[in-house]
């Protein structure tokens, strides 16, 4: 049975077997996929894609969805990304002229930038010069009027009222505020806003953001030019004066979204899109056209040699981010190349030649080991009742970004500063890289959403989150949907490995193995002589937060799956 039909067989077996709950996604627990027949949202937290339905039942549109879900979003999954932040999407609209676009609204290095002002890794990991222009706000209201059909402003309504009434803080929130006090309890703003009396609120308690409200009531009201020409712009300006910052009001006046085709290839008889680089997206990419060379389903899933095949496929293709993937506008980025049937047969000539081959960074003396795992991402992907889809990544970079929240606004900032370098690039030795520090540039993130499709017809939506384990994530379920024709769940849910850390700047290159991995796996490659962490190591952070939508081919059935451990909720009609 080929790939294609033993996929269809076996998602048609678990129609069957679900029967005519199939289309009841309250009847699901997140240890199995969720079906529903018109519409579907996967996101970081229950209440954002509940904000996300209701835009959908009102009549609105995937992109209506959107904004919705993101508003909500950025307050129950504040920790995670905002509008202040950075993000990629892609949009595919039925009938439309482009089968797939891509809308890049990363931010942008101030035109202020000096790369001698920062003087520490520290100094672009937090405080006032860590943060980059903000996009996000402009990127959903550019995609609102690419497809949106209900009023901008209503759809900020829920995350208002959370705002300004309270939402009961989850126990990972709380979780989250409470290991960052010793980090960010000395910026006087972000204690205010998330500590009562100087104490984390506990689990269930109601955490109410009147500054926050107000601020999303401007962009309500006034769309971004409330940030980009208006009050909240001038509250970020007037603090970035106040405390030293980068950011002035002509970065924000020259702040633009950029439109364009999607990058692509293919794997198997499948079309494969991503976001434009400084996205990742060509990073899982790569490493599905290098493997899609490789009888897999032969090799077994999750066997030694499967491993091995995919360890190896990953190190080159991470090893092409850190060389190539940077802001196009600076850097000529060799998409095509990279992504072509030649270069990855060339690359699997080489992993058959050398087993095992050594990828290490050139300058370890430049390592930094931030406290704790620390990544601040989340990924959406919504499919209407007309056939609407999105997939789409947003960021703060960091566990709250920048760390200090913008003076009398409740916002919070990225640190995307810190992506960039400034010293040599201790993956390619190279003094200037594409990744040197620049005023204007757009930094490279691990933000990486894709779509899948066969022929015309869509079949997969998907993204991720976790720094340098979203790739790896991305690239890891995907083929066990497609070569082992497991449902969005059981793709998620399965055992992943890590390469390395979730770093760019620390340099690990040990293999991490996911506690559930059968252990002749895990003994396999200790033999084969990789370095493998010592079992119970592995941190569900390592194996990347992954969302994933399948379109059933045969019945159109959507089947959706949410990342495990985590915030992360799906659900449809």
């Amino acid at each position: 049975m080929n790939r294609k039909n033993s996929r269809r067989a076996i998602l048609a077996c678990g129609l069957m077997l679900l029967g005519t709950t199939t289309f009841s996604s309250s009847a699901f627990a997140l240890d199995q996929s969720v079906v529903s027949p018109k519409a579907m949202i996967v996101a970081g937290h229950p209440l954002a894609v509940e904000s996300g339905l209701k835009a959908l039942r009102a009549g609105g549109s995937a992109c209506d969805a959107f904004v919705a879900t993101a508003a909500t979003l950025s307050l129950t999954l504040t920790d995670m990304m905002g509008p202040l932040g950075s993000g990629f999407a892609l949009i595919h609209k039925p009938g439309s002229e482009n089968l797939v676009r891509a809308i890049d609204y990363n931010g942008v290095a101030p035109l202020a930038t000096d790369i001698t002002k920062f003087a520490t890794m520290e100094d672009k990991r937090r405080g006032i010069l860590a943060p980059t222009v903000p996009g996000n706000l402009k990127g959903w209201e550019a995609i609102h009027d690419d497809c949106g059909r209900l009023p901008w402003a209503d759809l900020w309504a829920d995350a208002i009222d959370y705002a300004e009434n309270g939402w009961p803080i989850d126990a990972a929130t709380a979780f989250h505020i409470g290991r960052h006090i010793p980090e960010l309890a000395p910026y006087e703003s972000w204690g205010e806003e998330f500590l009562a009396d100087g104490e984390p609120p506990a689990p269930g308690s109601m955490q109410r953001r009147p500054e926050l409200a107000e601020s999303y009531r401007q962009f309500a009201e006034l769309g971004s030019d409330a940030l980009y020409k208006g009050p909240v712009g001038e509250k970020l300006v007037a603090f970035m004066e106040k405390e030293g910052g980068l950011i002035t009001q002509a970065d924000l006046d020259a702040y633009e979204v950029i439109w364009s085709d999607p990058i692509q290839t293919t794997y198997d008889n499948y079309t494969v899109y991503g976001a434009q680089p400084g996205s990742s997206s060509i990073t899982w990419m790569e490493i599905l056209k290098i493997v899609e060379g490789y009888d897999l389903e032969t090799l077994g899933h999750n066997s030694p040699e499967y491993l091995r095949l995919l360890i190896e496929a990953t190190k080159h293709a991470y090893q092409h981010g850190y060389q190539y993937v940077g802001d196009p506008k600076f850097h000529d980025v060799p998409v095509e190349k990279l992504l072509s049937a030649e270069s990855a047969a060339e690359i699997r000539a080489q992993i058959d030649a050398t087993p095992i081959r050594e990828f290490a960074p050139f300058d370890v003396a430049s390592l930094y080991q931030p406290p704790f795992d620390n990544h601040a991402t989340s990924h959406m992907v919504i499919v209407d009742e007309d056939g609407n889809m999105i997939s789409s990544t947003n960021t703060l970079g960091t566990f709250y970004g920048m760390g200090m929240v913008v003076e009398g606004t409740g916002l919070l900032m990225s640190n995307g500063m810190d992506w960039f370098d400034i010293g040599p690039n201790i993956w390619t030795g190279e003094e200037k890289s594409v990744l040197t520090m620049e005023a204007g540039k757009r930094n490279r993130w691990t933000l990486a959403p894709g779509m899948i499709f066969e022929g015309d017809k869509p079949y997969m939506l998907v993204g991720g989150a976790g720094a340098e384990a979203t790739m790896w994530g991305i690239a890891q379920p995907i083929l066990n949907a497609i070569e082992f024709g497991m449902d969005p769940q059981k793709a998620l849910d399965a055992p992943r490995f890590r390469y390395g850390d979730i770093y760019h700047y620390t340099g690990g290159v040990n293999i991490g193995i996911d506690n559930a991995m059968p252990a002749a796996a895990r003994e396999g490659l200790v033999n084969m002589g990789y370095p493998v962490d010592e079992p119970g190591k592995f941190s569900n952070s390592s194996r990347g937060t992954t969302q994933m939508l399948i379109i059933d081919p045969s019945s159109g059935a959507l089947w959706g799956g949410a990342a495990p451990d985590g915030r992360d909720f799906v659900s449809g009609y």
